[in-house]
């Protein structure tokens, strides 16, 4: 298996891994009780916040071990 390959499916299965829980905690944590339009756009808007987050936090621990 080539590099390329494993960094692909490891990004797939980190992604698929952060949507199962955001719907889990939608449920868990949200107003909701079915998959309706609301639901939909309310998982696409906050996906991309959790994506953000991520980023952020990634940036922050490259810039944090340039240092040390």
């Amino acid at each position: 298996m080539s590099k390329k390959k494993i960094i692909e499916e490891t990004v797939e299965t980190i992604v698929d891994n952060i949507e199962e829980k955001l719907v889990d905690y939608m449920f868990e944590y949200g107003n909701y009780s079915d998959s309706d339009d609301i639901f939909y756009e309310d998982k696409e808007e906050l996906f991309n916040e959790v994506v953000k987050e991520l980023n952020n936090r990634i940036i922050k621990y490259k810039t944090f071990n340039n240092i040390i």
